[in-house]
């Protein structure tokens, strides 16, 4: 009991309730007593804090006491402290994904007591510094906002006047990740405490294992996702201070994860580092690897891709001398039948690995490795100059991963933590800069903080890398690999961007062009002036396009820079001429198109409509749409050589002003073109 009372009388801030409350229940039991019932006694008092949690404001005087805490260890058995202290951090990374700021308080107090008495004082908390590295939920949108917009102002730093007067509190998850990476490392790279980082390693490749046995499938930036490449950064963090024993499991855990899961790029980069990384150190795990290299086809195809790339990269770091030649040459052997590949992305990655490889060995006067491959060499830029081959290929030999990226070079916090996660194409909620993470504790790192040349920041997110982060996918495969016959689509896809110069005109096959050029001259006119719905007029325009009308008439041309006018035409106002007639000015226009020999026809139901399967269209037909609830004014019906309308036998009166011209166009293109 005096041991009790000489503790709470360092904890005179009445402030700090909670802790006292600890303290009261731990003074109902008896020390000498068995230590089980003490700790027992604290759940419940514990309990009591979850009440306080929703305001971090009020919880961080308490929160700064945790230096106390860890202290209680020397006045208490270890038995009875490292629960208090371990359950205590629990609680509140529990309820820390909800209130944000308080997991902040802990970890800088985690950091700040470990850093300045002793590491040891961190052994209770390992559960706590693994969650702290795989810290943050993924935010509403409205959260999100709000820290962009809290990151903006921070980063005009002394131009505003508002980060001078308060601290700017965006960017909290990272803190917390970055202060858990940090004490990580510290713990890892003390000989005296390997152990604490052992049994880190083990919680990681556990909680992996769990979220695979989850779902083996998921969605870029999910919480899955998230979670995964945050676990893979702590671990690339720790591979110089793996153990003999932890490095043959981590190269069996490595070659698994690639071989039966499809990850997210910025996860399946970092699992080929760290095996690139592994076998470079290690090199009796080499043979290990040749064997996983060879069951890769039989368990998933597709994992192929990795497997090349790790052989592409690690025989690009080995030191130069026989060994790194015998290493290159049986690379390539094993390499060079799936140049031949069914599967299109494996096909394409050997033939790019194997290019890159003749190159490099050319580049260091591996003459053996030249005069083997020589003609291999020159097939393969055969084949890679044909068909869509050349255009993948090419965006393979662009991307950073095969163009600028070194496995040791750039083995650096600014390469895990942001350039890697930027040319991944993670949501930029993941990206901690050096400078931050030099703030954080990382200035002695023995992991290099920058790189030595900014090689990585010149490059762009990858276009194979967009497409695949926008959802899970498996690789893709040229039709002809399936060994079946298939319909393939056949569409032209003219691009937004894209303006249609002459070489683009002479792309376009010329049966089309001489259907469009035939079209052109004295056919249909569409006029939907009277169309006033930007997405209606989009619409029609894609199908006037398509069905090659003469001309296209609206309202204005305003409506052609229209958003939604342009995601329905998809760009088709580029390929059809569009000229402007007000809705005012019809009546002239109708007479005038009369008086040149064009048949006016009406789109609208009157008493003598003629139905549309009926009617005879004329070479030259000047189609009139109506507005969309009003149809054609009575003021223009007399001006109608005819009207027409589609058969319904249907309860609803009348079809969508666009599906309608649509019908009329293509019955006109069936009569005269088809």
């Amino acid at each position: 009991m005096a041991e009790i009372m000489q503790i709470e009388s360092l904890v005179s801030d009445p402030r700090i309730d909670d802790i006292k409350v600890i303290l009261q229940q731990l003074g109902n039991e008896r020390l000498s007593d068995n230590t089980d019932n003490v700790v027992k006694g604290l759940i419940p008092s514990l309990n009591l804090v979850k009440g306080e949690v929703h305001d971090c404001a009020s919880f961080k005087n308490s929160l700064e006491t945790l230096n106390l805490v860890l202290k209680v260890k020397y006045k208490l058995s270890e038995e009875i402290s490292s629960p208090l202290n371990s359950l205590y951090a629990q609680k509140i990374f529990t309820h820390g994904q909800n209130v944000t700021g308080l997991c902040n308080v802990l970890i800088c107090q985690l950091q700040k007591a470990a850093l300045s008495s002793d590491l040891s004082l961190l052994k209770p908390f390992v559960d706590t510094m693994v969650e702290a590295v795989l810290f943050g939920p993924v935010h509403r949108r409205d959260q999100r906002v709000d820290n962009e917009t809290c990151l903006y102002i921070g980063s005009l730093g002394k131009k505003c006047s508002v980060n001078e007067l308060v601290t700017n509190d965006c960017g909290l998850d990272n803190d917390v990740r970055a202060r858990g990476f940090q004490l990580l490392l510290a713990v890892a790279s003390s000989p005296e405490h390997r152990g604490m980082a052992t049994a880190i390693v083990d919680m990681l490749l556990e909680r992996d294992n769990s979220l695979s046995k989850s779902k083996s499938r998921y969605y870029g930036d999910s919480l899955h996702h998230r979670t995964k490449h945050r676990l893979m950064q702590a671990l690339l963090l720790l591979d110089t201070f793996l153990t003999p024993e932890q490095c043959s499991h981590m190269l069996e855990w490595l070659s698994n994860c690639l071989l039966l899961e499809n990850h997210q790029p910025s996860v399946r980069y970092q699992q080929e580092w760290m095996l690139v990384r592994l076998l470079f150190h290690h090199s009796d795990l080499r043979t290990e690897f040749w064997k996983v290299f060879h069951q890769a086809s039989e368990k998933r195809t597709g994992s192929m891709c990795s497997f090349i790339s790790v052989l592409y990269h690690l025989a690009r770091v080995l030191p130069g001398g026989e060994d790194r030649a015998v290493f290159l040459d049986r690379s390539m052997q094993e390499i060079l039948p799936w140049c031949m590949a069914q599967h299109f992305n494996v096909r394409l990655y050997a033939q790019v690995a194997l290019q890159k490889l003749w190159e490099f060995a050319k580049q260091h006067n591996i003459v053996t490795v030249v005069e083997k491959y020589g003609v291999v060499q020159s097939s393969l830029l055969t084949s890679l100059e044909s068909g869509s081959s050349m255009k993948n290929a090419q965006k393979l030999l662009e991307d950073f991963y095969f163009t600028s990226f070194h496995p040791l070079n750039h083995y650096t916090l600014e390469t895990i933590f942001y350039d890697l996660p930027r040319l991944a194409n993670i949501t930029y909620e993941e990206w901690i800069t050096a400078s931050y993470l030099e703030s954080c504790g990382f200035s002695n790192s023995p992991v290099g903080i920058y790189n030595s040349d900014c090689s990585l920041s010149d490059f762009s997110v990858a276009s194979w890398v967009l497409k695949t982060t926008g959802t899970v996918v498996e690789e893709e495969e040229d039709a002809s690999s399936q060994g079946v016959n298939v319909n393939i689509q056949k569409k032209i896809i003219p691009w937004k961007s894209m303006v249609p110069d002459h070489e683009l005109l002479l792309s376009v096959s010329e049966p089309l062009m001489k259907r469009k050029q035939k079209a052109a001259k004295d056919g249909l006119v569409v006029v939907a002036s009277l169309i006033d719905r930007p997405p209606n007029l989009g619409g029609l325009s894609r199908t006037c396009e398509v069905f090659g009308v003469s001309e296209y008439v609206i309202g204005s041309l305003r409506y052609v820079e229209d958003k939604q006018f342009q995601s329905l035409s998809v760009s088709a106002e580029r390929w059809i001429h569009i000229s402007e007639v007000k809705p005012h000015m019809l009546a002239k226009y109708l007479e005038s198109m009369k008086k040149v020999g064009y048949t006016v026809v009406g789109a609208e139901q009157t008493a003598n409509s003629t139905l549309l399967h009926k009617m005879k269209f004329p070479k030259k037909t000047l189609l009139l749409l109506g507005n969309e609830k009003e149809g054609i004014p009575a003021d223009l019906l007399p001006l109608l050589d005819v009207c027409v309308e589609v058969p319904q036998q249907g309860v609803t009166r009348s079809l969508n002003v666009h599906v309608t011209g649509a019908i009329f166009v293509w019955e006109y293109s069936r009569q005269h073109l088809v």
